[in-house]
């Protein structure tokens, strides 16, 4: 065997390897050589998606809080077939998946399609065992990461009502790069606390987005285009959305410009939805758009935005699917920001309690790249 042919089957022995482990515990590994399934793998135009599906669970030993806890496997089998028709339809070519239990449920709704890869990190939120995941047509360029840090809440610049400390991490969210066309787009996917008007939910989802805004920054600073999605669990202040609910919490205002310069870096896909339509989660008559897509202006533009009403039923999600059609630009253009407003907001306090934390992340994601 000459040494070119052994050096191959040593690497696809490797890759075998890495992939049994995977599909057994673990899905949060990129490959050796990632590849792009897409129709046309050279396009700078990606499709992306975020859906909660609801308790996406096998129904196997589930904790207490989930529907299948008294080991009703069959529902739970029945819904991940529900969920898997949903993500068939939409068809994104990547897509993230909120509520899902593990790389084994994850696999179900990839299913969907053979173009699809996984990826999940195991998060840390005990009470309920949910996690965030990632279906993807391009494979992942990094391992999938997340961090342990953590921000204090600032009443000083809060409107949320609470009146005690609040410290706290993000328990389910993940980091992640893939290429396009060339392009390096980081995605981080994360499921804050839930209860939009809550006071105690509220200063928790400010501190948890001390968190976020950290990873985004760090990102963006590196060069990547960037693209945060997930159910963050609150209300836009830029794009009311069909209940007319209106945010007790600073969160989106936060997200939108992680650089405290009065210019938003990055852009809700929903304020391309007309208002009448812009709502990821219903009960009843009750309707509230919690689930967001957020691009970097300078890097990404976005084509069109929809939100799929006419794919889930009540009894397979309370939450519908928000789909973005996005051209990946070659290079950043930070004109399209614009200059930087009169009314910039700084906070001092946060941006302290988090600049080790952007740090840190920085430096460790150098060994994932």
């Amino acid at each position: 065997m000459s040494r070119r042919a052994a050096r191959g089957a040593l690497v696809a022995l490797v890759a075998l390897v890495q992939t049994s482990f995977a599909s057994a515990t673990t899905c949060h590994a990129a490959p050796i050589v990632a590849s792009d399934r897409r129709a046309s793998p050279s396009a700078t135009s990606l499709t992306f998606a975020t859906w909660n599906a609801k308790w996406l669970f096998d129904g196997v030993n589930d904790v207490a809080a989930s529907p299948y806890a008294n080991g009703d496997a069959a529902a739970a089998s029945a819904h991940a077939d529900a969920v898997r028709a949903v993500v068939q339809a939409v068809d994104a070519d990547c897509v993230v998946i909120v509520e899902n239990e593990t790389c084994e449920t994850l696999a179900r709704a990839a299913n969907a399609s053979p173009a699809y890869a996984r990826g999940m990190v195991d998060g840390t939120d005990s009470a309920t065992q949910q996690e965030v995941g990632m279906l993807t047509k391009i494979d992942f360029s990094s391992n999938l990461v997340r961090t342990e840090n953590r921000a204090t809440w600032d009443a000083s610049q809060s409107s949320c009502a609470y009146s005690g400390s609040k410290e706290s991490g993000v328990s389910k969210h993940f980091w992640t790069r893939i290429s396009v066309s060339g392009r390096y787009v980081s995605v981080i996917g994360a499921h804050l606390k839930a209860n939009p008007t809550q006071p105690s939910s509220c200063a928790q989802r400010e501190a948890q987005v001390e968190v976020l805004r950290a990873i985004a920054k760090a990102r963006y600073d590196a060069g990547d285009a960037v693209i945060v999605a997930g159910d963050l669990n609150d209300y836009s202040d830029r794009h009311v959305d069909a209940g007319n609910n209106s945010p007790t919490s600073k969160v989106l205002k936060r997200l939108r410009d992680f650089n405290d310069d009065g210019v938003d870096e990055l852009e809700e896909v929903g304020g391309r939805i007309a208002q009448v339509s812009r709502y990821t989660w219903q009960s009843g008559s009750s309707k509230a758009k919690l689930d967001y897509i957020l691009t970097s202006r300078a890097d990404i533009e976005v084509v069109s935005a929809a939100i799929r009403h006419d794919l889930v039923t009540s009894s397979v999600s309370d939450h519908f699917p928000l789909v973005a059609t996005l051209d990946i630009k070659q290079s950043r253009n930070t004109s399209l920001l614009g200059t930087v407003g009169a009314n910039s907001v700084t906070n001092a306090t946060m941006a302290t309690s988090v600049a080790v934390g952007i740090a840190v992340f920085a430096m460790t994601t150098i060994f994932f790249r």
